[in-house]
């Protein structure tokens, strides 16, 4: 199951970036998140070789997967730009050094706050109804700025995913509806705006794709709805599909072969230019789990273990679905080892569950691992992506700590937190003082 970028030690202990599992955990403390800063870089580069090579691109990190700054900063250097979805992942990005040109502004519900503030850094705001779009087109009246927007359009394409990570089809709630005719009536409305300029055309249809197919739709009908705004006279600078592609999590799955996906998606597309008599578009695409997924992993001690006759085993973790949800909310599948026993044989059918008072706080049913003890220190791997960005204080549990590693060096990027953390917003009514 280990992937390229991880190893094995002769003690058995796993290594992630040069440096030993277990050593991590006696310096940084459990649980504990690690991120391997080379395997953002080389997953970066291998995505931008894949379409790069092909056609003019720029890949914009979607913050969402992880908007640690340290992360954020990696592909800030690469030259990524970024796909932020909030007031506050904007100012991570633009801490980072990306500015704000080289990103897109996503998501249904932007506040009068949140496009000021894209408006003033010149990021393009991704419009998603035609109530954002009168907003915006007041805001950047009223501040005299020049909005930069691209239409969101929901293409209906049924992806193969979760279905609450399906974000294409027409009863989704993101996007312009194509069918209806909404999406062609978005640009007739914003061409004759004062203060607005159309550069783009958005569409995403979800998350954890494994295979081509679906992308090819959707460029496809993107490139249908492209053609039919410029006979409304309207010339896009860029074409962003979106983001979407998965990683295998499961030891049975295979990766996305990128040479193929680039080569299907990039032909669609120069093939309806071609067709249309149209300019060559730029081609932006928002990667977040496909960059940092796989670089990231959790280690948790086992506090305690249970026998259960004729049951797998029970093993209990300091960390659950406070520092990683999506098994809880998802059913999402995680492969786990043990860190410190990589070289033994995974005979002993095993639960792994965290310290919360709920049965769907768990990691993984019925796994096979090796028969773990009391200090053991368990691995769970792929959670760099929707991991520590979707973490809680269920039953006032702190965040995890994280650490990023480099060729044999480790460097805290995030504090564990505190009681002091979790108390320090909290305020007593005068009566109860």
């Amino acid at each position: 199951m280990l992937k390229s970028h991880f190893k094995v030690n002769p003690a058995g202990h796993l290594v992630c970036g040069g440096m030993d599992a277990v050593e991590l955990c006696e310096e940084f403390g459990t649980p504990l998140y690690v991120m391997d800063e080379e395997r953002i870089r080389e997953n970066y580069r291998r995505f931008l070789r894949a379409f790069g090579r092909r056609r003019r691109v720029r890949l914009c990190y979607a913050l969402k997967a992880n908007s640690n700054s340290a992360v954020v900063r990696v592909l800030a250097t690469e030259g990524a730009g970024a796909d932020v979805s909030s007031e506050n992942e904007l100012r991570i990005a633009l801490g980072a050094g990306i500015p704000g040109e080289r990103m897109v502004f996503n998501g249904n519900l932007k506040t009068e706050g949140e496009l000021r503030l894209a408006l003033r850094h010149g990021a393009t705001i991704n419009i998603d109804s035609f109530q954002e779009l009168e907003v915006v087109g007041r805001l950047a009246e009223k501040t005299g700025r020049e909005a930069r927007v691209s239409f969101r359009i929901n293409p209906d394409v049924k992806a193969p995913t979760h279905p609450y990570i399906a974000t294409g089809l027409r009863e989704s709630k993101f996007g312009f509806d194509v069918k209806s005719g909404e999406a062609l009536e978005a640009y007739r409305r914003a061409k004759g705006m004062k203060n607005v300029r159309i550069v783009g055309i958005h569409a995403h249809i979800g998350s954890q794709i494994l295979e081509p197919s679906p992308f090819v739709e959707e460029a496809e009908k993107v490139m249908e709805v492209v053609a039919r705004v410029r006979e409304l006279g309207v010339e896009l600078e860029f074409v962003d599909l979106g983001g979407g592609v998965g990683i295998p999590y499961r030891p049975e799955e295979r990766e996305v072969d990128l040479k193929e996906l680039a080569g299907r998606v990039v032909s669609t597309v120069e093939r309806v230019e071609r067709e249309r008599g149209m300019h060559e578009h730029l081609l932006v695409f928002e990667p977040g789990r496909y960059l940092v997924g796989d670089a990231g992993i959790l280690l948790a001690k086992v506090e305690y273990t249970k026998e259960r006759k004729d049951l797998p085993r029970w093993i209990s973790l300091d960390a659950g679905m406070n520092a990683l949800i999506r098994p809880a909310l998802y059913g999402a599948y995680h492969h786990i080892e043990l860190a410190n026993k990589m070289n033994l044989k995974n005979d002993t059918l095993t639960n792994v569950a965290g310290p919360l008072c709920e049965s769907g706080d768990f990691l993984g049913k019925e796994r096979l691992l090796p028969r773990a003890e009391r200090g053991d220190l368990a691995v769970i791997f792929d959670v760099g992506a929707y991991g520590l960005s979707m973490s809680n204080q269920h039953t006032a549990k702190p965040r995890p700590a994280m650490v990023m590693v480099r060729r044999g060096k480790a460097a805290l990027v995030r504090r564990r937190e505190t009681f002091r953390d979790l108390t320090r917003l909290d305020l007593l009514p005068p009566w109860l003082r």
